[in-house]
């Protein structure tokens, strides 16, 4: 199977990122605003706090409030306590603390370290503990929380030994170098998806399953993760995250072999439009790819090889970018790699519409359910899809290869 990586929160309360080999689609990004829309009349919760052993005199809360808008609250921190409320969704959901001290600089990996995913409920709640000891904060009166606190009981020893690993890759500037120090994290990564998942069937109307089954997305396959969807209860589907994760489910089936390949028009490298309906009668792989993955850079002689092989019994490449920022990153990416002999365009993504909360029917890879990079989805003279390779979803490009010489013998 091709590699991927994706950066994802994970466990120790401030859930580090988590890094698998290939490259992310800003999956987490775009899931994390999508997650966010839900409305409700709310309740509130009242989170009180003791600190220990540490000196803070303020207290930052990000949190959804009732109608999904993000909240942000400065709390000062007057004799070692602080009390904080608002109205939340009349269901726990995730949020994220930060502690500081006025006029403190810090760096950005000194702040990441401070950052603190907690679980709120509409009810009364109480904080302990120092948030900068190696205790860290302790959180009562929260169900959720408590369940929270078991995923990172688990996850404290494989997080314990993956960490150098982590803060190598984390100081490491070379692309060709991360990709090697990620090969490292893959073991660590593939113990500590086991584990969520393991929680996951353990606990299915909890809502931290609800929650963070969506960083386990790129790294599943699509039969686990609807086996966590249909595991929820009535209560738990009728959620915001519950039922975006069916949406969710939805694109990823859309790509896969068996459904009709989404139609798409986008400008190509040549500013000309390209319609995947023009290729109607050909066998077409759609190469989702970025000029900034390593993996998906490495992976371009070996297509080379399949279309000039191919190409001539009736194979076309449309290779679609995650480069929509950086489109001169994209062209010198193609020149270098030699791949301008076949279709590009750009995946259309839009963070301004995401941002917004808005549907973008522009975004190539959201009609195909990509979430990791590199992905190829093969479709057939009809427009069938026949094949999805390289992610979690799918086969390797050694069954890719097998496939091809299946269409074209002679």
């Amino acid at each position: 199977m091709g590699g991927f990586y994706s950066l994802k929160t994970s466990s120790n309360i401030k859930f580090m990122k988590t890094i698998k080999i290939g490259c992310t689609l800003m999956a987490l990004l775009l899931l994390q605003h999508a997650f966010a829309q839900e409305t409700n009349s709310g309740k509130q919760f009242t989170l009180s706090g003791q600190i220990i052993g540490a000196v803070i005199d303020s207290v930052l809360l990000n949190y959804r409030d009732a109608n999904g808008k993000y909240m942000q609250t400065a709390t000062p921190v007057l004799n070692q306590k602080f009390t904080v409320s608002g109205n939340i969704v009349n269901h726990p959901g995730s949020a994220i603390m930060w502690f500081k001290n006025k006029g403190e600089v810090i760096s950005r990996q000194q702040l990441e370290d401070r950052r603190h995913v907690i679980y709120l409920e509409p009810k009364k709640m109480t904080l302990t503990g120092n948030p900068f000891g190696k205790a860290g904060i302790q959180i009562s009166g929260s169900k959720t929380q408590s369940e929270f606190d078991e995923l990172n009981k688990e996850l404290a020893a494989v997080m314990a030994e993956r960490q150098p690993v982590v803060d190598e890759l984390m100081k490491e500037k070379d692309h060709e170098k991360q990709a090697k120090i990620r090969e490292k994290l893959e073991p660590f990564n593939n113990r500590v998806k086991k584990i969520n998942y393991h929680f996951f069937l353990m606990h299915p109307n909890s809502y931290v399953t609800s929650d963070r089954i969506k960083y386990d997305i790129s790294s599943l396959r699509l039969d686990s993760i609807k086996t966590v969807y249909n595991n929820f209860n009535a209560e738990l589907k009728e959620t915001d995250d519950a039922k975006q994760l069916a949406i969710e489910i939805k694109k990823i089936e859309s790509g896969m072999p068996g459904s009709v390949a989404a139609a798409f028009t986008a400008n190509d490298l040549n500013d000309k439009p390209l319609s995947l309906a023009d290729f109607k009668g050909k066998y077409v792989i759609i190469d989702f790819w970025a000029s900034w993955c390593v993996p998906c850079r490495k992976g371009n002689p070996h297509l080379i090889a399949l279309y000039s092989k191919y190409h001539e019994k009736g194979l076309d490449i449309i290779s679609v970018s995650d480069d929509d920022r950086n489109h001169q990153a994209w062209k010198d990416a193609v020149a270098k790699d030699n791949i301008g002999i076949w279709h590009h365009v750009l995946r259309g993504l839009d963070m301004q519409l995401i941002i917004k909360h808005l549907l973008n029917p522009k975004d190539i890879n959201e009609k195909y359910g990509i979430h990791t990079l590199p992905t190829k989805i093969m479709i057939d003279p009809s427009g069938k899809i026949i094949g999805r390779y390289g992610d979690s979803m799918g086969g390797t490009d050694e069954d890719m290869d097998k496939m091809l010489a299946e269409i074209f013998k002679s």
